[in-house]
């Protein structure tokens, strides 16, 4: 018969003080640390300044980040002063050190386009909360393990600690504070839930009840505080998002309103739309090949009913672009053939 409590149990393969001394080890910001953190904050400026993801997942991999978090987080678990001290220190130091180097690096860099990678690091929603959690977990498994070098490998890639920080220094550069408050803001809740994460986890296995006597007041007081900060930290990162579940549904339904009407009126011609909302209602502009002489303003108007709750913006492609532009004319002509081919067969079933 299956023992399914041996299937879910999590044995320690290391003793208490062997873990406390890796976790105590990984605080120190100095000698390997101190060189990772200066690599792994390069290759990641470069990363995001050139749109290589491959750069930024070769940052994420090296960058030593989480030790301090860790740290403190295992020693308010424990009730260990000197380890919250020295984590919170070891922290703040890193900080103050990437958003330097990140900083200089964007000044330095002769590029300063908003690439993609940047963009993605500068929202955090309330599913990156839970991934940093989760992030928590299993770095506190990996360290209890004596095998745990793939373990935080992976999850430093999966909670992204550093590509945040360097999009702030990119804000901070460039005079950019949307990015710089977005991608601090990134890394805190990184942090701080995977902070909660070793947090809890340390207490299912055992070590709190190891190192402490019970002391119900201060470990009650422990959780409120953690509870609080959660509740506060979280309340951004919902109304962030609401704000892209309302991006990606009008996204959505602009997709489907051009494909409706391309299917419904091929006479028109749309090259591109845009959709964006601008102060709270929402907007698709719709730019078309054909020009004023062979549809007229009032007849795009007419589709204006087709969706619901989407202010319709209608203009033509630039008449110079057209006129310069080969393929836009070939285009042009073969449209003006199709419409010709649509009246004649108009007429021709009209008479019969």
């Amino acid at each position: 018969m299956i023992d399914f409590r041996r299937l879910i149990v999590l044995p320690k393969e290391e003793d208490e003080e062997v873990t406390f001394a890796e976790i105590q080890e990984g605080v120190f910001f100095r000698g390997h640390n101190l060189w990772l953190l200066v690599i792994s904050m390069g290759i990641a400026c470069i990363g995001l300044n050139t749109n290589s993801s491959a750069a930024v997942i070769g940052a994420m991999l090296i960058s030593p980040l989480m030790g301090p978090i860790v740290g403190a987080a295992f020693g308010l678990s424990i009730g260990n002063r000197l380890l919250i001290r020295l984590g919170i220190v070891n922290w703040i130091l890193m900080i103050v050190i990437a958003l330097f180097s990140s900083t200089m690096y964007f000044l330095i860099s002769p590029f300063h386009a908003e690439t993609a990678q940047l963009e993605s690091f500068k929202t955090a929603t309330i599913f990156d909360c839970f991934l940093a959690f989760l992030g928590g977990l299993a770095w506190f498994l990996g360290i209890v393990r004596k095998e745990a070098i793939k373990v935080i490998a992976g999850v430093a890639v999966s909670t992204a600690c550093i590509p945040p920080l360097c999009t702030a220094g990119f804000g901070i550069a460039n005079g950019n504070w949307e990015y710089f408050w977005g991608g601090f803001y990134f890394y805190l809740i990184n942090c701080f839930f995977i902070g909660v994460g070793s947090f809890v986890l340390s207490i299912v296995l055992g070590y709190q009840k190891y190192y402490l006597n019970k002391n119900k007041f201060r470990n009650l007081k422990s959780y409120m505080m953690i509870g609080l900060i959660s509740a506060v930290i979280l309340i951004p990162s919902i109304l962030l998002t609401k704000k892209k579940w309302d991006r990606e549904k009008l996204k959505e339904r602009s997709d489907h309103y051009i494909k409706s009407i391309k299917t419904n009126h091929p006479e028109l011609a749309i090259i591109s739309y845009e959709s964006f909302q601008n102060k709270g209602k929402n907007f698709l502009k719709v730019t078309v090949l054909n020009d004023s002489m062979t549809l007229e303003k009032s007849r795009l108007s007419d589709h204006d009913n087709m969706v619901k709750d989407i202010h319709l913006i209608w203009q033509y492609s630039p008449r110079q672009e057209n006129n310069q532009n080969p393929e836009v004319k070939n285009l042009q002509t073969q449209i003006s053939a199709l419409q010709e081919e649509i009246q004649q067969i108009k007429s021709q079933n009209n008479r019969n």
